[in-house]
């Protein structure tokens, strides 16, 4: 029986007091918990944050392994 895998993203954010870019986020991720975290990233940019989200949501897509027939 194949084993179920949990994924996890967490995000941080917050703003700073700085004039042309306030958002601070850090943002933790694994497609596999038991492996641990696999990537560490702070951003500045809410597209930035969009796109580490959707880039995390297709790995897990990917790693998708279809039931045997």
């Amino acid at each position: 029986m194949a084993k179920d895998r949990t994924s996890l993203l967490i995000i941080r954010a917050w703003i700073e007091a700085h004039p042309t870019s306030p958002l601070r986020v850090t943002i933790r991720s694994t497609t596999d918990v038991d492996a641990g975290f696999d990537s560490t990233v702070s951003l500045a940019d809410g597209e930035a944050v969009l796109t580490v989200v959707r880039s995390w949501l297709e790995d897990i897509q990917a790693s998708i392994v279809p039931p045997p027939a």
